[in-house]
């Protein structure tokens, strides 16, 4: 049990965290890292419980380790993802009804347009980059159309978000906060701008609502939200699914058969890929979880990507890819009051994108060996993975 032991992931050292995880679900579950003085969990029930108990581990101080996390404190403009119940809630009632699966299907005429086009681009191509091509512009097209924002202005959310990520592991850089104030001011205006000239997105009808409803800052924090969380997260899953795709072609094979499979490997993508690997939270009172005692006011690393590859949830074969697998529960998206807000819209576009591929590029296969990760110790997603059209 003492040689285990949780190290933070960023850049290569996201290639494989998985053996540690594995040990630490084994031989140390509830585990307290000494450097940054907080725990991780690592087995599924604990993590499922703990994201489904904001009334005992708390997202109010940051989703980060970072005890000092006031860079984070954006007044009534602190984004949803940082609220407990009741004001989460409140919030969350208000806007879900931007994020249905029947407003995400208004958006697939619009995807299939976009990846369709990256798909012709690709074929003219002998290999690329798919990350730059197709995984990364995807879900930046999606949010900018969500949210009304000219396309002309899609660029600067990458940018933003890298900041932003980035900014969470190297805490003494302020470009994550130049980030955070850049995107503020940006969205300040456009609100301003919505009001006179309102449009069929998601600010246009959280105006319409009037502000004693929906206040200007809550919009900023969601515009926040959707930027920085919406972006890398389905890339990390697109980046990831290729990869899976090309290690195992045993279940490519099985998809390119029948594509209706689909939507249940997109679930079983999702598990195996979390690209959200982990989130912090705050201990509201004293806390006994697998023989050991969390004292109150404690960060606590709930490890979502360690919690999906759990056997004890997900049987023997946990760490292998089975897309007809029966999934009664997964951490792909978090859980509880933070089920992410757009998991319909990432579902949505993460399929059309793979069905393309599969359709054109039967064949293809990415090059593990030469990709690149992010930096950031949270979300675990490809900044270069090199792809080629067939063998």
């Amino acid at each position: 049990m003492g040689k285990s032991v949780y190290v933070p992931r960023s850049g290569e050292s996201w290639r494989n965290p998985y053996p540690m995880y594995s040990d630490l679900r084994d031989n140390s579950p509830v585990h307290f890292v000494e450097e940054g003085s907080y725990w991780f969990l690592s087995r599924f029930e604990d993590v499922f419980n703990a994201a489904r108990s904001p009334n005992i581990f708390s997202s109010r101080h940051g989703l980060t380790i970072d005890q000092n996390s006031e860079y984070l404190e954006m007044g009534d403009a602190t984004p949803i993802v940082f609220l407990d119940p009741p004001e989460h809630t409140q919030f969350r009632r208000l806007i879900s009804k931007g994020f249905t699966p029947r407003k995400a299907e208004d958006m697939r005429q619009d995807i299939n347009s976009f990846v369709e086009a990256a798909i012709k681009r690709i074929k003219e191509l002998e290999n690329c980059d798919i990350i730059s091509e197709l995984f990364k512009p995807l879900p930046s097209f999606v949010v900018s159309k969500y949210l009304g924002v000219p396309a002309s202005d899609r660029m600067i959310f990458d940018t933003w978000t890298e900041k932003i990520v980035a900014g969470a592991v190297q805490n003494e850089d302020s470009e994550g906060l130049d980030a955070i104030i850049e995107l503020t001011s940006y969205f300040t205006e456009m609100i301003e701008w919505r009001k006179s000239k309102p449009g069929d997105d998601l600010i246009s009808e959280l105006l319409e609502m009037g502000e004693e409803k929906v206040s200007i800052m809550w919009i900023l924090g969601l515009a926040f939200t959707m930027i920085a969380g919406g972006n890398d997260t389905t890339t990390g899953l697109l980046g990831g699914s290729a990869v899976l795709l090309t290690e195992n072609p045993d279940q490519r094979k099985l998809l390119l058969e029948d594509l209706r499979l689909l939507p249940e490997a997109i679930e079983e993508l999702l598990r195996m890929t979390s690209p959200v690997q982990g989130l912090s939270r705050v201990l509201l009172e004293d806390f006994e979880l697998q023989g050991e005692k969390i004292p109150s006011g404690s960060r606590v690393l709930i490890g979502y990507g360690s919690g999906n590859r759990d056997e004890r949830e997900f049987g023997k074969d946990s760490e292998k890819l089975n897309i007809q697998r029966k999934i009664k529960r997964t951490l792909g998206f978090g859980s509880g009051a933070h089920l992410c807000l757009g998991a319909s819209v990432a579902r949505l576009q993460s399929s059309i994108a793979l069905k393309e591929i599969l359709r054109n590029f039967p064949d293809f296969y990415v090059d593990e060996s030469s990709s690149t990760y992010a930096t950031g110790n949270y979300v675990r997603r490809h900044t270069h993975l090199a792809f080629y059209s067939s063998d």
